[in-house]
């Protein structure tokens, strides 16, 4: 059995659950994670710190040094993470070709056990933890002064309280009750806005000069407000009350296609002019092809069938054709013969009507002689 495999069993015979081995393909050990708490003895509730440590051991560990990680540091700042780091190397150093995976953990915990107290800022108040400070440790691990987080907890209920009272009846039977979030990572904590609600300020708020407008605030609201501005001019700033009434409507790509074609449409159909000779009309629909209009074609009038404005009619099973010119030709002779005077577009049009009937009978006459 190699050096790995043994400290293996040992970790896990010492720590049991508190460590979990990762294995790649070929049961290769890939990585060996734990997290590693301060020793408090019995008093749980007093780990205010922890941080997890993965150690990642190369090929021809432990003559080769292996890689680590600190992952999820909870009331660490950068600092002191860094100091972690710096033990850890030089541990490694020292132990080269030696198993140091436990030697390690041992560096990490002596480090936590140290300094037992949240470092870094109250995400709240923005002030640090001081000396005699009253601090809250949650269930996600994250520090915050229990005055500051019994206020960031009343504003939540007033808040919930609100919208609330803005359901109508029927809603409000079936609305969650409310729930308590950790102002860091939004995950659901206890509600102890009764034992917090007697905590004291913490030491720098109290101390905190008065808020004075200084030079370099001025400067500062000056950016922002030419950055307000510039996101301003391309639509990044959403103004409430003027999209208040907006809705906002997700076409499909079919809805898009669909009133595409119906644009293109009505387009087409706008630019054809309107015609008043026309028997037929366009129909415009995206659904059927457009009809064109069309007119239709009448006969060439021949000698067999001579017409004068379609009008034929049957005397005595035979078809007989006239015209309103005839009887204006009989209406002319009426009159000479009376003496009365004959008008001249009646005159002519019986002439011309003559001589039309005095010729064709004479062209049908030579051709039969042919």
């Amino acid at each position: 059995m190699d050096a790995l495999s043994e400290e293996l069993e040992s970790l896990e015979a010492i720590l049991m659950d508190d460590v979990r081995i990762v294995r790649g393909p070929n049961d290769v050990v890939e990585s060996i994670e734990t997290t590693v708490q301060p020793l408090t003895g019995e008093e749980d509730d007093q780990k205010y710190i922890c941080v997890t440590l993965a150690v990642l051991p190369p090929a021809g560990y432990p003559d080769v040094s292996p890689n680590f990680k600190l992952l999820r540091p909870r009331g660490l700042d950068d600092a002191r993470i860094e100091d972690i780091r710096n033990a850890c190397n030089a541990k490694i150093k020292e132990s080269l070709g030696f198993p140091v995976v436990f030697d390690l953990i041992e560096v990490v915990r002596e480090h936590l056990t140290g300094s037992n107290l949240p470092s870094g800022q109250c995400v709240i108040c923005l002030y640090g933890f001081c000396d005699g400070d009253e601090f809250t440790r949650t269930e996600c691990f994250h520090y915050l002064h229990s005055y500051c987080l019994a206020r960031h907890l009343n504003a939540l209920r007033r808040t919930y309280q609100e919208d609330f009272d803005k359901l109508p009846g029927w809603l409000q039977k079936s609305a969650k009750p409310f729930q308590a979030l950790c102002p860091v990572c939004r995950e659901h904590i206890n509600d102890e806005t009764d034992s917090l609600k007697c905590a004291m300020p913490p030491s720098e708020l109290e101390n905190a000069p008065e808020f004075m407008v200084t030079q370099e605030l001025r400067e500062m609201q000056e950016l922002m407000s030419q950055l307000y501005l510039q996101q301003k001019s391309r639509g990044a700033i959403i103004d409430v009350e003027a999209e208040s009434g907006t809705i906002i409507s997700i076409e499909t790509e079919e809805d898009v296609r669909n009133r595409e074609e119906a644009e293109a449409v009505k387009k087409l159909t706008a630019q054809e002019p309107a015609s008043s000779t026309t028997l037929m009309k366009p129909v415009a629909s995206s659904f059927a092809p457009v009809v064109q209009e069309t007119q239709r074609a009448m006969p060439e009038p021949t000698n067999n069938n001579y017409q004068h404005h379609n009008r034929r009619h049957y005397r005595g099973g035979r078809r007989h054709q006239h015209h309103h010119h005839h009887h204006r030709g009989e209406r002319a002779e009426a009159a000479q013969s009376s003496g009365a005077a004959v008008p001249a577009a009646a005159a002519t049009a019986t002439t011309g009507a003559g001589a039309g009937k005095q010729t064709k009978a004479q062209t049908a006459g030579a051709a039969h002689t042919r």
